[in-house]
């Protein structure tokens, strides 16, 4: 995701109270379904999906609303401690990462992180901005914005790919 250019915004959600984050998630899977790689014979795309929001935005509960819309039957939960979480949905894993505790980029690599965005499942990565430099070129960006308080104020989604595939 490191590039000269800026990513070009292709989805925003328009605000939603903590309520409708199931609604929202529903509304972003065709979305991310076009964006990201098609793989056969699978709803659930494959590709990387770099996850920004300040703490307590909603990154994490975004991601159990997406596994559950894809009838993923785990319950999502924060990686923050293990670093990796997996869960299977319709044949295809779904890994959820959290870089939030990463030291630097050197250890993002040095842990084999990009292992997981090489094959057919589909990644989300929770602070991504800790390791910018291993995330692959086609990582899509999807920012969860907070309007107001934290514990109650609305959240908007804002999808956007990479400026060289625009759309």
């Amino acid at each position: 995701m490191a590039e000269k250019h800026p990513p070009h915004r292709v989805w925003a959600s328009g605000p939603f109270d903590l309520d409708g984050l199931s609604e929202a998630a529903e509304r972003l899977i065709p979305v991310l379904t076009e964006v990201l790689r098609p793989v056969e014979g699978g709803a659930i795309p494959a590709g990387v999906v770099a996850l920004q929001g300040e703490m307590g935005a909603g990154k994490t509960t975004l991601v159990k609303a997406l596994c559950a819309a894809w009838n993923v039957e785990e319950d999502a939960v924060s990686p923050t401690f293990g670093l990796v979480q997996c869960y299977k949905g319709q044949g295809r894993a779904i890994y959820h990462l959290d870089l939030y505790r990463l030291k630097d980029e050197e250890e993002a690599w040095d842990l084999g992180l990009t292992e997981y965005f090489d094959g057919d499942g589909l990644n989300f990565v929770e602070w991504p901005e800790q390791a910018p430099g291993v995330l692959p070129a086609d990582a899509v960006l999807l920012e969860v914005r907070v309007n107001g308080l934290q514990h109650d104020g609305t959240r908007e989604l804002f999808l956007s790919v990479p400026h060289q595939r625009g759309m």
